[in-house]
């Protein structure tokens, strides 16, 4: 699980499930001291702070690692198996891959975008005061493999974003984007215009969102956001005390939809919102949307609980 690049950065799928023994052994084995060696973990999957999916029963989650904390040599990206007939519980296989550029691994990611139109993905960092990293990656899947292929700093000045999420209107990409805004009554939903090859952004307009639940101090108005094939636009907000050991609460909205305004420009458009899930316990910090013609539409959610590290769950039925 060390985070130094000494390959690619590909990984075959089938070696997924072989490795997973090992990946597990691994991180149980630098949480737990010595005198404690035998104990068997409860929960191998790290903390999930972004997602997003890739196909059939796969996903990427990112990983919050910092640069400068005990967390350096913890995994940045991975990829996160659901459960089949053949294995039970969630398989994962930390990638060890190349970052661009001279700044090295990834210092908090929070967020993860899939692209539409099988195009990639975007991973985010969160631009967290006192981290000093303010990047965005491109990365593109192929045939099993997953290779960064490219990143820009942040076009604008951010302050801890954990929720981004790209979609597509008409022939354009568009990048969207929310600050957690810890203790602040609401915060700002911002989106561009995007093109990859060079990766650009396009100026960002904005519209305030409030929070509803949770509100008051430790409550994070919007902690990860993604958007289906019909523009329909969920988020999640979250409560955290500040200890490690929680206590936790989230709720998951639908909260409007991204469309095009009489010019054909991206636009949002919010509404009163649609509670779909409260998770008192959890601290949810990254959703996406399956969209297939054998499961429908579905809405996974992802946590990152700290000490008790992560969960990946499917919601009930979106109405």
């Amino acid at each position: 699980m060390n985070a130094h690049n000494t390959n690619t950065g590909s990984l075959k799928l089938s070696f997924v499930v072989i490795a997973l023994s090992t990946a597990m052994l691994m991180g149980c084995a630098t949480k737990i001291p010595a005198h404690h060696q035998g104990v068997a973990c409860a929960s191998t999957l790290p903390n999930l702070s972004g997602l997003a999916w890739v196909e059939d029963d796969l996903f990427i989650g990112v990983h919050d690692a910092k640069r400068n904390s005990e967390k350096y040599y913890w995994p940045r990206i991975s990829l996160v198996r659901l459960p089949t007939s053949e294995l039970e519980g969630v398989a994962w296989q930390s990638l060890d891959l190349k970052f661009p550029g001279p700044d090295g691994p990834s210092s908090d990611l929070e967020s993860a975008s899939r692209i539409p139109g099988g195009k990639g993905f975007l991973f985010a960092e969160s631009g967290q005061e006192g981290e000093g990293a303010r990047r965005i990656f491109f990365a593109v899947y192929r045939h099993g493999t997953l290779n960064i292929e490219s990143q820009v700093p942040w076009p604008v000045p951010v302050e801890n974003v954990e929720a981004s999420e790209v979609f597509q209107v008409g022939q354009q990409l568009v990048f969207l984007y929310a600050e957690r805004a810890e203790s602040l009554p609401s915060t700002k939903l911002r989106w561009a215009t995007l093109s990859l090859n060079p990766l650009e952004f396009g100026a960002f307009k904005e519209v305030t969102y409030e929070g509803v639940d949770p509100v008051g101090k430790g409550a994070r108005p919007i902690v990860a956001l993604t958007v289906d094939t019909d523009g329909f636009i969920y988020s999640v907000s979250a409560y955290d005390s500040g200890n490690d050991d929680g206590p936790f609460r989230s709720v998951v909205w639908r909260i409007g939809k991204m469309i095009a305004d009489e010019n054909g420009n991206p636009q949002v458009e919010l509404d009163e919102g649609k509670r779909l899930a409260t998770l008192d316990g959890l601290k949810v910090e990254s959703i996406a949307v399956r969209e297939s013609d054998k499961s429908g539409k579905q809405v996974y959610v992802g946590t990152d609980d700290e000490h008790y590290g992560g969960i990946i769950r499917l919601l009930p039925s979106v109405p």
